[in-house]
């Protein structure tokens, strides 16, 4: 019996449950079955209540035995369930640190960029504020704090980058301490084969988990090391970029001061020109290289865009060929001169605005790559006088500009100042005074050349008076006004040209890709073109000032901050950043409807290749256009749980007034799902053929063989029968023909069936087929049944067909008979007779 208690002690839970209930239950038993015996055994007198009391106490003291067997039971089972569920969650926390610290940064990589961010800190403020005897120069101060603001903002990334690594690792630690902290993971079985199972276990996990931890430790340890270091340069950057700021701020109050006394006075610094050269090149790679790798997303979209834009180009120019719409003058069609150079002009000139805050040497070579596309395009374009002067402008443009990025002040920098000025000054009065004029392309150029000329103006006058850096700022701005306003006008001139191409191209009703009426300004820009123009040249040659800085700061601050409208935060940038994303959705889901039909009728395998994708574009436009709702919502910082509410009004609406929209909208989506016709088909509408040319949202358009495009909702195009001619193997043709009585119809039929054999436009399967058909009142008509694999070249085949017929049968004299009829005269009295004739034959005559 010991031996069979303690075998299924050592057993599964269910055995030793039922081992408890059957002790138990034999104890009740035993002392019932005494109980009951005494019972029967004893006279029938009235039984003590002593005895009963006893029995009840037995009762309850097995009772109690078997209740603190099982409570106990119980415990070890519950703490032993667990250990097993701790034990396997530590092993998964450390399966999790494992990886976590597998895939995760480099502490040595984040370790030299902290030391590249210190160095590049020390170079940029070596020389800043030093030796106050030196002119200190605003471009100096400006690319200095550039510089440590983009420094700031690698900082500020690598911290959080830190952060959220040691914040990950921190929950991980502090999991597995938590687990570590149960105390029934400590708790021993009183079975000493479960106690040794467990402890061997314990001792097993132990060791499995010591070294990630340890190493989870160090790395935590690590991390905040790191930490401490990058808060250390955030201190010392923000400190720094608070200090330059306060000296520009000074410098500019005084700006129209004499900074020296003398056209070769004090104040220039001793160091040689090579050496000014060198330091001031080391912080401009600095600026432009910590630009790109901030805003290197931003550089790589450009580039994509330039590229999209140039096939776009090409594309309008083989078109445009094909259709004799570029033999008219250069002036209109410079765009597709090159289209490369024309997407790139016209790319950096409008996406230059969308890098904030970019550091002059980063403009400035977005500019130089722009003029000198310009420039290749200006070849045999422009006449000589005016692209020697565009030559001439860029050329000092560039010298002017590389004068900018040195950043001390020297005597030889005052003289190319003075130099240039002078250049500026003399040679656009000469343009004033000529009277090339009349030669000009584009006669808004004047306009930046007179601010050219005012600009050089004053800044001569003020390197006379001794004020260095105005007079630098004059130079520079005056040279930038001309160059980037050349660069913005022609910009407006290639996009226009670029519109105005593809709006004579594709002015069909289902191409409206363009909202300008081009037939009515024809090529004359648009005005909201030279608005922009204006805005955008102001920003560009305002950059240059430092009033202009902080003007643009307010109106930052204007736009970020927080405003309250009931219970919702929102900012002015917010909105503007919605109301941008939901404009580009929907101009990119316009260019996908616009590229998704083919102006082409055309049923051949490879163009239906070409188009067969239109119908799926639909729902590349609906995704778009959702993607852009999302997106617009997340930017602009609207809470997700309004949109709901949105929906919810949405939905009554639809249930409401917009019933026939959103079954219209519906029946688009699974037109493009099912693809019961595609774009580029040949359909049949109430009997008369058309080409499907684009699915929408809502409706569809077909071109009809008439001449007429007609928009069909997308609810009647699913609901009503629509015969595709497209998904078909071909159109069966038949054509009845007649031969005289007395022909030889088998010799007729094989002659039909050996030409039809040999036209290459019938199908060979089905088989083409001539039978009799029935016999006439002076033929008998032959059917010749065909199939002909595309639609419209059913009548050309049939007329084709029928004339072969013809001139087959004329040399095989076979008579194709035409319907007569024989008349016959008979006079008055013969008429009288007949008729007298015929009443006699029935026996009753007419009299008179």
């Amino acid at each position: 019996m010991n031996y069979i208690s303690s075998f299924i002690c050592k057993g599964p839970k269910f055995l030793k449950a039922a081992y408890r209930f059957f002790s138990i239950l034999i104890a009740f038993l035993s002392v019932f079955e005494g109980y009951a015996l005494g019972n029967l055994s004893s006279q029938p007198v009235i039984q003590d209540s002593t005895s009963q009391s006893e029995y009840s106490k037995k009762l309850q003291k097995i009772g109690e035995n078997g209740y603190l067997q099982s409570l106990e039971e119980f415990e070890e089972t519950r703490i032993q369930g667990i250990q097993r569920a701790v034990m396997a969650d530590v092993k998964s926390t450390i399966q999790d640190a494992r990886m976590y610290m597998a895939s995760g940064v480099d502490s040595l990589r984040i370790d030299w960029q902290i030391e590249q961010i210190k160095k590049q800190r020390e170079i940029v403020l070596s020389g800043v504020f030093e030796d106050d005897s030196v002119i200190q120069s605003d471009r100096n101060l400006g690319v200095s704090g550039a510089i440590l603001n983009e420094l700031l903002e690698s900082a500020l990334s690598l911290k959080e980058k830190i952060e959220i690594r040691s914040d990950e690792l921190f929950k991980l630690s502090f999991r597995i301490d938590s687990l570590s902290a149960i105390k029934e993971v400590y708790r021993f079985s009183k079975d000493s084969v479960l106690a040794a199972s467990y402890a061997s276990k314990f001792v097993l996990v132990g060791k499995e988990i010591e070294p990630t931890f340890n190493m989870l430790h160090n790395t935590l340890n690590s991390l905040d090391k790191l930490l401490a270091r990058v808060d250390g340069e955030l201190i010392l950057l923000e400190a720094s970029i608070m200090e330059i700021e306060t000296k520009r701020t000074e410098l500019n109050s005084v700006l129209f001061s004499k900074e020296t006394f003398g056209f070769m006075g004090l104040g220039f610094s001793d160091l040689p020109f090579k050496e000014v050269i060198k330091i001031s090149n080391e912080k401009e790679i600095i600026a432009f290289s910590l630009y790109f790798q901030l805003y290197g997303g931003r550089i790589g979209l450009m580039v994509i865009l330039v590229l999209l834009l140039s096939y776009f180009i090409h594309n309008l120019k083989v078109r445009a060929k094909e259709e004799g719409l570029i033999e008219g003058s250069d002036n209109q069609h410079l765009v597709v001169k090159n289209p490369l150079l024309s997407a790139l002009i016209i790319i950096i000139g409008f996406f230059q605005f969308f890098f904030p805050s970019p550091p002059f040497v980063f403009h400035f070579f977005l500019w130089m790559v722009a003029g000198l596309a310009l420039t290749v395009l200006f070849f045999r374009f422009l006449s000589r006088y005016w692209l020697t002067f565009w030559i001439v402008v860029l050329l000092v443009f560039f010298i002017s500009n590389s004068i900018n990025l040195i950043l001390i002040f020297t005597k030889i920098e005052r003289i190319l100042i003075l130099f240039l000025s002078i250049i500026g000054v003399v040679y656009g009065s000469f343009l004033f005074l000529n009277d090339k004029r009349a030669q000009l392309k584009e006669r808004r150029i004047l306009y930046f050349v007179g601010y050219m000329v005012f600009m050089q103006t004053l800044s001569l006058i003020f390197n006379l008076f001794g004020s260095i850096n105005l007079s630098k700022a004059l130079l520079v701005s005056g040279y930038l006004g001309v160059v980037a306003g050349i660069i913005l006008l022609w910009t407006v001139r290639l996009i226009n040209q670029v519109l105005a191409l593809a709006s004579n191209m594709y002015n069909k009703p289902d191409k409206k890709l363009f909202f300008i009426n081009f037939d009515r300004i024809g090529e004359k820009v648009p005005g909201i073109f030279y608005f922009l123009l204006g805005i955008g040249w102001i920003i560009l040659v305002g950059r240059n000032f430092y009033t202009f800085h902080l003007i643009t700061s307010n109106f930052n601050n204007f736009l970020n901050d927080p405003r309250t409208l009931g219970s919702y935060d929102f900012t002015i940038n917010g909105l503007f950043i919605f109301l941008v994303i939901l404009v580009v959705s929907v101009l990119l889901s316009r260019i996908v409807s616009f590229f998704s039909s083919d102006p082409d009728v055309a049923n051949s395998p490879a163009q239906r290749k070409h188009i067969s994708l239109g119908s799926w574009l639909l729902l590349v436009q609906i995704f778009i256009i959702s993607m852009g709702l999302f997106l617009a919502f997340a930017a602009s910082g609207i809470p997700l749980d309004k949109i709901t509410i949105v929906l919810g009004a949405l939905g009554v609406g639809i249930g409401l007034g917009l019933q026939g929209l959103f079954n219209n909208l519906v029946s688009g989506v699974i037109i493009a799902f099912e693809n019961p016709v595609k774009v580029g088909d040949l359909i049949e509408i109430n009997g008369k053929p058309g080409v499907m040319k684009s699915i929408g949202f809502r409706s569809s358009v077909v071109n009809m063989f008439e001449g007429a495009s007609i928009i069909i909702p997308n609810g009647d195009l699913l609901g009503q029968q629509l015969v595709n001619w497209t998904m078909g193997k071909g159109k069966k043709v038949s054509i009845v023909v007649g031969v005289a009585y007395g022909t030889d119809l088998e010799k007729a039929s094989n002659l039909i069936k050996e030409m039809l054999m040999n036209d290459g436009r019938i199908n060979k399967q089905p088989v083409p087929r001539v039978l009799p058909l029935l016999f006439g009142d002076s033929r008998i008509d032959l059917e010749i049944a065909f199939w002909v694999t595309h639609y419209l070249e059913v009548p050309f085949v049939k007329g084709d067909i029928i004339n072969k017929v013809d001139v087959l049968f004329k040399k095989e004299g076979i008579v194709i008979p035409f319907p007569q009829r024989d008349i016959h005269f008979r006079s008055s009295f013969e008429t009288q007779k007949g008729d007298f004739d015929e009443d006699a034959n029935t026996g009753s005559p007419e009299k008179d």
